[in-house]
């Protein structure tokens, strides 16, 4: 008597989440299957309510109004020759080839992606420094997403679904369920059609079993903040207009009224982005005269702007230029082995760290402007980068050698007034404040786009350096917890303040804005009153205040699983199968692996976690950069290879 043996079922991973990080992922996965599962069949199921590639935050369906800040030249979504990974590189398009080849009808078209008129016009003008609409960017992802999943190997078979995950189980044998919300149930008339996961129709509740599973949703909704609430409770009480902290795709300005004034909090990105819609986005213009400046035209649909935050001045302008010579070997002072040298107990990033972070700053700048620019020193270049590369950074030498050597204010490093530019500084009134912002911003936006002050570039690129090891350091818990939820927020926003601010474009339209009378500013740390009726803004500029019946929080939310909306997490959290990291809002996740800690610390075997939700989530703030090693790239190919690592027998 001859026994047939049963065909074994294919291993799946669902991802929940369809954006960047699970694009990414799903790119690693498929280029390491054939080392760690060549003999297995694999289903990838990625499961989000919105199209895949961009998921919620990358959506084609948002304003056409709304950039990028980050260059098409700068952005990929693949690994090259830089990326030191386990697993092998799987080289792509930057966005600027890929547009390259959307627009002379060279790409490629995997089943699934689709483009219009707009795209095509858009590619045709795409150049290596253009800041591409985030529409054109969410192509580029889909395109991506359906790249790998055509490409991927004969074994493994991607399986998008349309659905939210409310909530996830373990089931008796080790997998994972994972219960899904297809939105609106369908016409009861219509015809039952089955998704490509065998399951039921669109609309209605169903399961989807998988042996491991990853969350990777990205940003989520939260609730109000405490202050918030009570700012929200204010407006209905008074019939105000108050608009709480968002993704700017995310909220509705309709309600904000023309021609009153209205308060921004926040001058990051986001503010850029809310005064883009409430300005062009209601019909102004921007036209250039004959001598090259930008003005603005009101169509008379916009509110009076006021502006204000911690610091009181935007984000530093991108730059636009490239360095006049090879780019820096980086990192020099803020490595892993020098944060070794600091000791074997977890390091505190404020008093431990900085000063080395300074440092490497510091001597990127001045080595830039000795190697680039040697005539503005006082010095020879050779004696002066010698003496930068042996001096004795914990003593005085470094300021006698910059008295001795460097002779305009200008080419001078001082990190606290870059930080903090109004800091001391009183006016009379708003209208003197925005008299020397107007300064402050065109000389920001002169200086980012003239190659005489390189050295910005390479204290960019330092930067990148830096970002980069503490990110690796605190996902691996060589910064104390403690010193990450206290300093971490504020490493970040200088690293976007100085690093990640809006394209030079925006900037000149929030000077031309500021010019026209459609922008003012409050100043620095900028707090908002409640009187009865209105709301009150006042800095530490100026005395001067203003009251308005609206208030727009023109910031992203902070990541907070304890204020997080979403079903999810929620169930989750509350059977205590996952937890915070202490004081972070960061879901928490073992250093090692990325596996999902429970409520008692031990790891879920089967549960993952990436992303800027997730802590130790590598590059999660922004796109990649070509040629950078990134770290978005590690990290993803070292998680998939532990997922398949998992799934092998």
């Amino acid at each position: 008597m001859t026994t047939t043996a049963c065909p074994r079922r294919p291993l799946r991973i669902a991802l929940v989440g369809a954006g960047p990080r699970a694009t990414s992922l799903l790119e690693r996965i498929a280029a390491n299957i054939p080392e760690l599962l060549p003999d297995d069949d694999l289903e990838v199921f990625v499961v989000d309510p919105h199209p895949p590639g961009g998921g919620r935050i990358w959506r084609h369906a948002q304003s056409p109004w709304l950039w990028m800040n980050t260059t098409a030249n700068d952005c990929t979504m693949f690994t090259d020759a830089s990326v030191v990974c386990a697993g092998p590189l799987a080289p792509g398009p930057t966005l600027t080839e890929w547009a390259r080849d959307l627009a002379a009808d060279r790409l490629s078209r995997p089943p699934g992606f689709t483009s219009d008129e707009a795209d095509l016009a858009e590619a045709r003008r795409v150049h290596p420094g253009w800041f591409a609409t985030r529409r054109f960017q969410s192509r580029y992802l889909s395109w991506v997403f359906h790249h790998v999943a055509e490409r991927s190997p004969a074994r493994m078979a991607v399986r998008p679904v349309t659905a939210r995950v409310v909530d996830l189980r373990d089931l008796p044998d080790g997998r994972q369920r994972l219960f899904l919300d297809r939105g609106p149930a369908p016409d009861p008339g219509a015809a039952d059609t089955e998704h490509p996961d065998g399951r039921s129709a669109p609309g209605r509740a169903d399961t989807l079993d998988a042996d491991v599973v990853v969350l990777a949703q990205g940003s989520t909704g939260t609730d109000p903040t405490d202050e918030e609430r009570r700012l929200a409770r204010h407006a209905a009480a008074h019939g105000l207009v108050h608009v709480p902290t968002a993704s700017t795709a995310d909220i509705s300005l309709d309600a904000v009224p023309p021609g009153e004034p209205a308060l921004l909090r926040g001058m990051g990105l986001a503010f850029v982005d809310t005064v883009v819609l409430l300005t062009s986005g209601r019909g102004g213009t921007f036209h250039r005269t004959p001598d090259g400046t930008l003005r603005y035209s009101p169509s008379g649909d916009e509110p009076l702007l006021y502006a204000g935050s911690r610091r009181g001045v935007p984000y530093h302008s991108k730059l636009h230029y490239d360095l006049p010579g090879p780019r820096p070997e980086l990192p020099r002072h803020v490595s892993a082995h020098a944060l070794d040298a600091l000791g074997p107990d977890p390091l505190d990033l404020r008093d431990d760290v900085w000063p080395l972070v300074v440092r490497e700053l510091s001597h990127a700048h001045y080595r830039e402007l000795a190697l680039s620019h040697p005539e503005r020193l006082a010095i020879g270049a050779d004696e002066f980068v010698e003496r930068l590369d042996s001096l004795d950074w914990a003593g005085a030498q470094l300021k006698e050698l910059v008295a001795e050597a460097v002779r305009e204010d200008g080419d001078r490093f001082d990190v606290e007034r870059i930080d903090r530019p109004l800091a001391g500084l009183r006016f009379a009134d708003h209208d003197a404040l925005g008299a020397w912002l107007d300064g402050y911003v065109s000389a920001d936006l002169e200086r980012r786009r003239d190659p005489a002050h390189s050295m910005d570039l390479a204290v960019f690129f330092a930067l990148l350096s830096v970002f980069a090891v503490i990110a690796d350091a605190v996902g691996a818990e060589r910064i104390s917890q403690e010193s990450a939820a206290r300093d971490l927020p504020g490493f970040t926003g200088f690293f976007s303040y100085l690093a990640s601010g809006p394209p030079g474009p925006r900037l000149e339209e929030v000077l031309a804005l500021a010019r026209a009378g459609v922008l003012r500013f409050v100043g620095a740390d900028m707090e908002v009153d409640t009187p009865e009726g209105f709301f009150l803004a006042r800095s530490s500029s100026t005395d001067a205040t203003v009251a308005a019946r609206t208030l727009l929080e023109a910031r992203l939310p902070a990541p907070s699983l304890e204020r997080t909306t979403d079903p999810l997490l929620l169930a989750l959290r509350s059977r205590g199968e996952i937890r915070e990291r202490p004081r972070t809002g960061l879901i928490d996740a073992d250093p090692a692996d990325q596996r999902l800690s429970r409520a008692d610390g031990t790891p879920h075997p089967s549960r993952f976690g990436a992303g800027v939700l997730v802590a130790g989530g590598v590059g999660a703030g922004g796109f990649s950069r070509p040629h950078t090693n990134a770290g978005f790239f590690r990290q993803n190919d070292a998680l998939a290879r532990t997922l398949l690592g998992s799934l092998r027998p």
